[in-house]
C-alpha cells in the first residue's frame, strides 16, 4: 500500500513538473517585443532579396520607424522616402512580426496586381523559408489551396495576409484586416480603384472594425501638391533623422544643400571648372565642418528622430538617400547622378524624388511665349553648326503638303533646327515622295566642308494619307526611316516616348512606332525653358533654332499648355490648346512629332561621333 502511495506521489510530482513546464511552453503570452527586436531576434536575410544572406541588423534611421509601427500609441504610419534606404525590408518585417510575434490578418496593397504578385514571389515566399519562426507556422508551399495561393496565405497560428493590386475594383472586397500595408502609394492608378473609390480609403476602411489596428503607407514622392504620401507625410507629425557632426557636435538634418546655400553636398572642380564628384563630402549647417564619407556610420549611429508637429496617434517619417549605409549610395555616386542629369529637368525629377526622397516643384508654363522662343533665334555658320555630331529628320503630312524638320543632335541631347523644308503636293502623289526621298538623301555641309547624312528619319502616319506614309517607310526600314503616330492617352496617363520594339520589314501588317505623346510634350516643353546659353557654351538638352523662322512656327511650340485638372478624384496633369491657339488654328501635334526627342536613337550615337561643342564649357557652382 505505500509502495502504491509512493508511487502516486511520485507520479503527481512529475505530473506538475509536466504541466508546468507545458504552461511555460505554451501558455504564457510571448514576451512583448518592438518590431524592431523581433526583427534583430528572428528575421533573416534571405538570398533572393539581399546581397548579405544571413541575419538582419537594423540601420539607426531604421529602429525609429519600425517601433513606431509596433507602439500601441500609434495607429497610423506614413513614410516619404528615397530608394536605397532599406524600406522593402521594413515592410518585409512588419508582415513577419504580425504572422508570428502578434497573429493578425494583413492586408497588403502594391499599385497594380502584378505588383503584388511580384511582392508575393520575390518577398514573401523567401521569408516564410527561411526564417525559422515563420516557416515553423507557414503552409507547405508545394500545395495550392483556397487557404494557400500566390495572392492570400493563411498561418497554421491563425494569421494571413491578403495581396492586392491598387488598380483591382473588386481586391478589397470581402476583406476585413487589422494590419493594412499601403506601398508605393504615389504609383497607385489616378481616379482610384476603378469605380469602388480611392484605394487609400479603401484599404483603411477594410481596418474599421479592430480598435488596435495599423495603418502604414510609403512611398518615393512624385509632384508637389499632387503627391499622395507628401499629404500622408504632412498630416503626421512629420518626424526627420538628426544626426550630430563630429567635428561641432550640432545636430542636423542631411540635406542636399544647393548652390545657393553653404551647407549640404558639396564637391571640388579642377582648374578647368570640371566637377570631381569623388571629392564629394558634407558641409555642416551650424558652423562649416567638414563631414566626410567614412564619417557616415558614426553620424548615423549618433543620429535621432524629432518630430516638428504634434503627435495625435499619426507617426509620419522622412528620410533620404544621403542617409544610406548602402554601398550604391555613397555620396560621390549621389554627387554624379546628379551631375548627369541636372540640366534635364525630366531626369531632375526623378533624382529629386528617388534619390532625395523630396516632391518635384513643377512651375507650370511660366512666362514661355512664341516671343520669347523668337528673340532666341541664332546666325550660324554653315548648314551644320558646330556641335552637331548627327543629323535626324521628321515629317508630318497634310492634305496639300509634308513638311520635313531636318535635326542636328550634339552631346547630352542639345538640339539644332537645321531646315524647315515645305514640300507642296498631293500626298497621294508619288512624285511627291520622291521628293521627300531626295531631301531626305541629301547631305547638309558643316563651315568648314563637313558633310552630314540623315541618320534616321520618323514620319508621322496620323491623318488621311496613312497607307501612304507605310509604304514610304516600310521600303527604307534598311535606311532607319520610320512611320510614327500618337498613342491613345487618357486621363493624364503617361506612356514610354519610344517603344522598345520596332517594326521590321518582315511583318505581315506594317505597324508604326506608337508614341507616347504627353511624356513627349513633357519633355519638349521642359526643354524649351531652359535658360538660354551664351554663345559658343555647351547647354545639355537645350533647343536651338535659327533666324529664318517666322513668328507662326514659334506660336506653334507653345500653342498648348500643361494644365492640372482633377479627374476620377485625383489631380493630373494635362495637355490642351489655348485659347489663342484655338483662334488662330495653331496645332501643336505634328509640329510635336516633329520636334520628338529621339532620346533612343541620338544617346548612344553622340557618345561615339564628332566633335566637341566650341571653346567654352558652362561652369557651376557646387549643389
Amino acid at each position: 500500500m505505500n509502495d502504491g502511495n509512493n508511487n502516486y506521489k511520485k507520479g503527481n510530482i512529475v505530473f506538475l513538473k509536466a504541466l508546468n513546464k507545458a504552461q511555460k511552453l505554451n501558455l504564457s503570452p510571448p514576451p512583448v517585443l518592438s518590431l524592431s527586436q523581433w526583427a534583430a531576434q528572428y528575421a533573416y536575410l534571405s538570398k533572393e532579396t539581399s546581397a548579405q544572406t544571413g541575419r538582419f541588423e537594423a540601420y539607426a534611421y531604421q529602429v525609429g520607424m519600425m517601433d513606431a509601427i509596433t507602439d500601441p500609441r500609434v495607429e497610423k504610419v506614413s513614410v516619404m522616402k528615397s530608394a536605397r534606404v532599406g524600406y522593402t525590408k521594413i515592410i518585409d518585417h512588419v508582415v513577419g512580426y504580425y504572422l508570428h510575434q502578434d497573429p493578425s490578418p494583413i492586408l497588403v496593397v502594391q499599385p497594380r496586381v502584378e505588383d503584388a504578385e511580384d511582392y508575393s514571389k520575390s518577398e514573401i515566399a523567401p521569408m516564410l523559408r527561411d526564417t525559422a519562426v515563420l516557416s515553423e507556422i507557414a503552409p507547405d508551399p508545394k500545395t495550392r489551396t483556397g487557404e494557400n495561393t500566390l495572392l492570400k496565405k493563411t498561418m497554421k497560428n491563425g494569421a494571413s495576409i491578403a495581396l492586392v493590386g491598387a488598380n483591382s475594383p473588386g481586391g478589397f472586397r470581402r476583406i476585413t484586416v487589422r494590419i493594412v500595408l499601403f506601398d508605393e502609394v504615389d504609383g497607385y492608378p489616378v481616379g482610384g480603384a476603378g469605380s469602388e473609390g480611392d484605394q487609400i480609403a479603401l484599404g483603411t476602411k477594410r481596418s474599421e472594425t479592430f480598435w488596435n489596428r495599423k495603418i502604414v503607407a510609403g512611398s518615393t514622392p512624385t509632384i508637389k501638391g499632387l503627391s499622395r504620401i507628401e499629404k500622408l507625410y504632412q498630416e503626421g507629425d512629420q518626424r526627420k533623422f538628426y544626426v550630430p557632426c563630429p567635428q561641432c557636435g550640432e545636430f542636423q538634418i542631411l540635406e542636399w544643400g544647393g548652390k545657393d546655400v553653404a551647407h549640404g553636398v558639396k564637391w571640388d572642380k579642377d582648374e578647368q571648372g570640371n566637377a570631381l564628384p569623388e571629392t564629394a563630402h558634407y558641409v555642416c549647417k551650424h558652423n562649416g565642418c567638414i563631414i566626410e564619407e567614412q564619417d557616415k556610420p558614426d553620424l548615423i549611429k549618433g543620429g535621432e528622430w524629432r518630430a516638428s508637429a504634434p503627435f495625435k496617434g499619426h507617426a509620419s517619417f522622412h528620410i533620404n538617400s544621403l542617409y544610406s549605409l548602402m554601398p550604391n549610395a555613397r555620396w560621390s555616386l549621389l554627387v554624379a547622378e546628379f551631375l548627369r542629369v541636372k540640366s534635364d529637368p525630366i531626369e531632375l525629377q526623378t533624382f529629386v524624388n528617388t534619390t532625395l526622397g523630396e516632391t518635384f516643384e513643377d512651375r507650370g508654363e511660366g512666362a514661355l511665349s512664341e516671343l520669347t522662343l523668337a528673340r532666341r533665334a541664332e546666325v550660324w555658320a554653315g548648314e551644320v553648326p558646330d556641335g552637331v555630331v548627327l543629323l535626324t529628320a521628321a515629317g508630318d503630312t497634310q492634305d496639300d503638303r509634308v513638311e520635313l524638320e531636318i535635326v542636328g543632335w550634339g552631346r547630352n541631347e542639345e538640339r539644332w533646327s537645321i531646315a524647315h523644308v515645305v514640300i507642296d503636293g498631293d500626298p497621294d502623289s508619288p512624285a511627291l515622295w520622291q521628293e521627300v526621298d531626295t531631301i531626305l538623301k541629301r547631305q547638309w555641309y558643316r563651315a568648314d566642308g563637313h558633310a552630314f547624312s540623315i541618320a534616321a528619319v520618323c514620319i508621322d502616319s496620323g491623318g488621311h494619307h496613312t497607307q501612304r506614309v507605310y509604304e514610304f517607310c516600310k521600303a527604307r526600314l534598311g535606311r532607319r526611316i520610320w512611320a510614327i503616330k500618337g498613342g491613345s492617352e487618357q486621363g493624364g496617363q503617361r506612356s514610354p516616348v519610344w517603344p522598345s520594339k520596332r517594326p521590321t520589314r518582315k511583318s505581315k501588317g506594317f505597324r508604326p512606332y506608337i508614341i507616347g505623346v504627353n511624356a513627349a510634350k513633357d519633355i519638349i516643353r521642359s526643354r524649351l525653358k531652359i535658360e538660354q546659353p551664351p554663345p559658343d557654351t555647351a547647354c545639355p538638352g537645350y533647343m536651338h533654332y535659327p533666324q529664318d523662322r517666322d513668328i507662326n512656327f514659334f506660336a506653334q511650340l507653345v500653342s498648348e499648355r500643361s494644365v492640372r485638372k482633377r479627374i476620377g478624384g485625383k489631380d493630373v496633369r494635362v495637355w490642351e490648346q489655348t485659347p489663342r491657339a484655338r483662334e488662330r488654328g495653331f496645332g501643336f501635334g505634328g509640329l510635336l512629332l516633329r520636334s520628338i526627342v529621339w532620346v533612343n536613337a541620338t544617346r548612344i550615337k553622340t557618345e561615339r561621333h564628332g566633335r566637341s561643342y566650341g571653346t567654352k564649357s558652362r561652369t557651376h557652382e557646387n549643389g
